[in-house]
């Protein structure tokens, strides 16, 4: 099955604009005045598939697939799979917003048979019915009823957002005709609301949103902040909030069994600027609504600090919510419950979870999520070298063709990342010793066909890579508890990674993050995070999940720190990556991609609980070799001077006296001056002088530091 362009007859194009570059993506242009927003898009034309053969229970049928680069689907199981535009508008908090839509002249195109959403199918190894909804396919009407949607304000990583959706097709499936419109333009007006408390007390706001902090906006039309944080007068429940402050940036609830570990932990993310408190869980309460409770009234509380939540326990330790079939911690980082099956609420923090059962599993997690950050290797190839492990699945009969876009994605993103220097190992898997073509229909290249290899094979390049450490490690196919299913690689071949450099793990695919499956057994990812050289920290689900969403989430994961695996809108759009590379910070990315591709429905509802940082939300991925600071230290006439040989952006500066911190100061300047009588509270020791340690870190920076009597 191959794919040709279609042509919607697109008026307002540039002369040199070419029908190959006609059929990349949407043309957006974006205009926003002092009351309203403009968004002008042009769709030059469509893909329709050749007809491809399928099974419903009327028959055989043959469908053909409609697409067009760049933009998500409405996709409803069974239904006519059509593509959709959708981006997120930043818009004035506390507005009401009209919609008004203009359309050009429709084309239509008779006898296409769209085919079906398949929004069932998952990564699990159990076989998948095709999705055919004949009722739907019977209707006499156009689909979507409307062109142009604008979801209610949200709030969105410190943005105020709509979630814009343009549908430049519409299908009757009765009369299978397609319709389209190549030019649509959307206005938004906004009119200052007459409950000036409505918005925001039903949101509750009271986040600082630091006003550099843009990695969002590769999912927002106008991504620069509109307002800013000091404008903002946050309101809960139709009242004031009262100047109480909470200052700490960090919150790791612990089991009692496991504080020594967690105080070694929060020392190192003081060290690191973040501060941090915390908390046993038996004074939050180990119930969901009092873990829930204690956490959103802190992220309450009057200009808030808190961004990330940490877990120190495994499910027995601290309570993990059940919302129907799916163990989740995800709405101890949202502000509310879901209204429905279908509400996707945006999360208001980073959150994650090291699942360990001892004091001293608990001490090797901690141990390692230190060591990736204090001490990156010093190998400059550790930053380059990834891998892309993927399988080709050409389901009974057997054509050549595959049934799903595993490999066609990793080829995707592994694409992308060459583009930038990256070194990107292949290793795929295929139950069809010719392959042919990808899931869209296009030809497998010659190169990615002779990277093919079989299964044992597969297993020991995995054990080989890891073992010499990656940068990371992307997988997409089927999985379980014990590991992945194609290429396998499982608990048990764990115990043949014979090397120390971690790597970061996405480990996209079914239940291979299932922290509540046993106290007795561990999973996949809670053996790789407690495994000396597999991961730091790492993402996976701890269910079943979907086939079309993991594709979409493994992109975004990419693209958060890599920008360019998803096309940005309009096209002189900067790309902004996640700041500071956190891995919590980089799911919840992934996560609101999903909206911008599938739109508000259950399965990305379920995606949003199911997926987690099993680990440390705020890890700091090594994206590329750290810079190094030259810190020195000394004493000149009475005061402590602090010297480096650069100022990095968000750099941190500590003295502490044993465990103690004495003083922190952000690296505003290459010198530091601090007057001794400030530690004059030390008092002398019987053997030596007071002795402290003055140390730097900085997002992408070594860490270093250096000790001084005084």
């Amino acid at each position: 099955m191959a794919s040709r362009f279609v042509s919607l007859a697109a008026s307002g194009l540039a002369e040199e604009y070419t029908e190959k570059e006609a059929n990349s993506s949407p043309i957006v242009k974006l205009e926003e005045g002092d009351k309203s927003i403009t968004v002008s898009c042009i769709f030059p034309g469509f893909s329709l598939s050749d007809k491809q053969e399928a099974d419903t229970d009327g028959g055989p049928a043959s469908f053909q697939e409609v697409g067009i680069s760049g933009s998500g689907f409405v996709s409803v199981s069974g239904q006519p799979l059509l593509p959709v535009f959708r981006r997120f508008l930043q818009v004035p908090a506390g507005c009401k917003v009209r919609v008004k839509t203009r359309k050009g002249r429709a084309v239509t195109y008779d006898d296409v048979f769209v085919t079906p959403a398949q929004e069932e199918a998952t990564d699990s190894d159990e076989d998948h019915a095709f999705e055919f909804d004949a009722k739907a396919y019977g209707r006499d009407a156009f689909l979507p009823d409307e062109l142009v949607t604008v979801g209610p304000p949200i709030e969105m990583d410190g943005y105020t957002v709509v979630l814009l959706e343009i549908c430049p097709l519409q299908y009757n499936p009765a009369k299978r005709k397609l319709r389209g419109y190549s030019n649509i333009t959307v206005t938004l007006a906004f009119e200052e609301s007459e409950d000036e408390e409505g918005d925001e007390a039903a949101s509750g706001v009271s986040y600082v949103a630091s006003t550099n902090r843009e990695a969002y906006g590769n999912l927002v039309l106008n991504p620069r902040r509109a307002v800013s944080v000091a404008e903002l007068r946050p309101v809960v429940g139709g009242g004031i909030i009262r100047p109480i402050t909470y200052s700490d940036e960090l919150l790791i609830i612990h089991h009692a069994s496991f504080l020594a570990a967690a105080q070694q932990l929060a020392a190192w993310k003081e060290l690191k600027g973040i501060s941090t408190q915390l908390v046993d869980i038996a004074a939050v309460g180990n119930t969901c609504s009092q873990i829930k409770q204690y956490i959103r009234t802190r992220r309450r509380m009057f200009r808030s600090k808190l961004r990330y939540v940490l877990l120190m326990g495994d499910t027995n330790h601290i309570v993990t919510e059940n919302t129907g079939a799916i163990a989740t911690d995800y709405y101890y980082a949202t502000l509310a419950d879901p209204a429905s099956d279908s509400d996707c609420v945006a999360p208001a923090l980073a959150i994650g979870r090291i699942p360990i059962q001892t004091a001293a599993e608990a001490q090797r997690v901690v141990d390692q999520i230190i060591r990736y950050e204090k001490t990156p290797s010093h190998d400059p190839a550790y930053y380059d070298r990834m891998t892309a492990a993927a399988y080709f699945q050409d389901d009974s009969p057997q054509d050549g063709q595959a049934d799903r876009a595993y490999m066609m994605t990793m080829e995707g993103i592994r694409a992308h990342l060459v583009s930038i220097g990256k070194e990107v190992q292949r290793i795929y898997v295929s139950n069809n010793p010719n392959p042919l073509r990808y899931k869209d229909g296009t030809s497998i290249p010659a190169d990615v066909r002779s990277s093919i290899v079989s299964g044992s094979v597969a297993t020991t390049m995995l054990t080989s890579e890891t073992s010499e450490g990656q940068m990371m490690i992307g997988h997409r196919d089927h999985g379980d508890v014990g590991g992945w299913s194609h290429p396998s690689f499982t608990t048990t071949n764990l115990t043949a990674i014979s090397g120390t450099e971690p790597s970061i793990f996405l480990s996209i695919n079914c239940l291979t993050g299932r922290f509540d499956y046993s106290t007795a057994t561990d999973s996949f990812a809670e053996a790789m995070l407690k495994l000396d050289g597999g991961a730091p920290s790492l993402v996976a689900a701890t269910r079943t999940s979907g086939t079309w969403r993991n594709d979409s989430l493994i992109r975004a994961l990419f693209d958060g720190l890599f920008p360019g695996v998803i096309p940005t809108f309009p096209g002189t759009t900067a790309s902004y990556a996640i700041k500071n590379n956190r891995l919590g910070d980089l799911l919840n990315y992934a996560k609101m991609y999903l909206l911008v591709a599938h739109g508000v429905n259950s399965g990305v509802q379920d995606h949003y609980e199911m997926y987690h940082v099993v680990g440390d939300p705020t890890l700091e991925i090594w994206t590329a070799p750290p810079s190094t600071v030259r810190l020195s230290v000394s004493i000149i006439r009475a005061s402590l001077v602090v010297r480096l040989s650069s100022t990095p952006a968000d750099g941190v500066i500590t003295v502490r006296h044993g465990s103690k911190i004495l003083k922190t100061a952000k690296t505003s300047s290459r010198q530091l001056q601090i007057p001794l009588s400030d530690f004059k509270a030390l008092g002398e020791t019987t053997t030596m002088k007071r002795v402290i340690t003055v140390s730097f870190s900085a997002p992408g920076w070594r860490y270093t530091e250096k000790r001084i009597a005084i």
